[in-house]
């Protein structure tokens, strides 16, 4: 028969009672008491350790977590084991998991919240080995650290993830060169993770230009893998918003020559892949892809449209007819051979 909450108030009234005099007992009593509580300790331990791998931001605060963890701060290091198939091609693989990264699995995700305080804890505990940030870099079964699973959590709130991201920044748990060491946003480059994706560009613009993904630029490689839908035109987007005077990088060419713009056609068909390019480029409109370069008196967009391939004319034509005025200002000596020197006249 269970005991009651009353009950268990009693005997917890008791067992304190004992132990204030534990000293007045006798040597040998001493000594069975001392047992008794190594017993009840490892015991509590152990049932604080299962607590942290069942936190639920809906049942529990952090302070009740926080007291938990400075009571049994060994509990951060207690390893659960988990079987998850979220594959249906692929065999169940059993993962043998701390408490912080069991906070990302389909069936714990709840306790998203508490990862920021999970690492703080975590670091300064050494959880996980030195270095680890107190669990976060350490690799899941897939290969995936706790900072990669979080950018691409699919079924917690974009929000909730993304103040997670904020609060490991202010603790210095994240780091600017996580972004492009752990591929922070090209992981959180889809529609539900929206908020983290920008997040992190704003972070490091600079990432669109110089980062590569698997040797390519980052929106080329945004046409070869099976989200393109999403990640296309949020790539797009962020490097309009940073780069525009080079559209996006839409018509920079891969190491094969080929630019993002006809690779896109290629891989959806020119209306459709058209209707998309269309879209980013009328929701980032700015004025600084028509404003003259005063190095080339040539606007930023027509060299690298005008020489690329037939495909590419298409966004050169949408900007020649948002902007007719550009044909107006071009001076009666440009051309587009820019960069190759003229002969001079005998």
């Amino acid at each position: 028969m269970m005991a009651t909450t009353d009950d268990s108030m009693e005997y917890t009234e008791r067992l304190l009672s004992i132990l204030v005099i534990e000293m007045s007992l006798s040597a040998d009593m001493r000594i069975r008491v001392e047992a008794r509580a190594k017993d009840m300790v490892e015991g509590l331990t152990n049932d604080a350790g299962l607590f942290l791998h069942d936190i639920d931001a809906d049942k529990h605060t952090e302070d009740e977590v926080n007291t938990l963890i400075t009571a049994f701060p060994s509990a951060l290091s207690h390893v659960c084991a988990y079987d998850t198939n979220e594959d249906e091609q692929e065999d169940e693989i059993r993962m043998f998991v701390l408490p912080i990264q069991a906070a990302a699995l389909e069936m714990t995700r709840n306790s998203i919240p508490f990862l920021p305080m999970l690492a703080e804890k975590g670091e300064k505990l050494n959880v996980g080995g030195e270095g680890e940030r107190g669990g976060l870099l350490l690799e899941d079964s897939k290969g995936y650290n706790m900072l990669q699973n979080l950018a691409k959590e699919t079924s917690a709130d974009d929000a909730v993830c993304l103040d997670v991201f904020k609060r490991l920044r202010q603790s210095d748990l994240l780091k600017k060169q996580d972004i492009r060491q752990y591929e922070l946003f090209w992981y959180s480059c889809q529609s539900h993770a929206k908020e983290r994706f920008e997040y992190f560009v704003d972070w490091d613009p600079k990432a669109l230009k110089e980062y590569r993904h698997e040797g390519e630029p980052l929106l080329h490689a945004c046409t070869r893998i099976s989200k393109l839908i999403e990640c296309f035109p949020l790539m797009l987007k962020a490097g309009m918003k940073y780069y525009p005077e080079e559209l996006g990088f839409l018509f920079r060419k891969d190491d094969n020559g080929d630019t993002a713009c006809k690779l896109v056609f290629d891989e959806y068909g020119k209306d459709e892949a058209w209707r998309m390019i269309e879209k980013c480029l009328e929701e980032t409109h700015d004025a600084k892809m028509i404003k003259m370069n005063s190095m080339t008196n040539l606007y930023p967009f027509i060299l690298p449209a005008a020489g690329g391939e037939a495909s590419d004319l298409n966004p050169l034509n949408y900007l020649l007819r948002r902007n007719p005025e550009v044909l107006f200002r071009v001076p009666q000596d440009d051309s587009l051979d820019y960069g190759v020197e003229r002969k001079r006249k005998l």
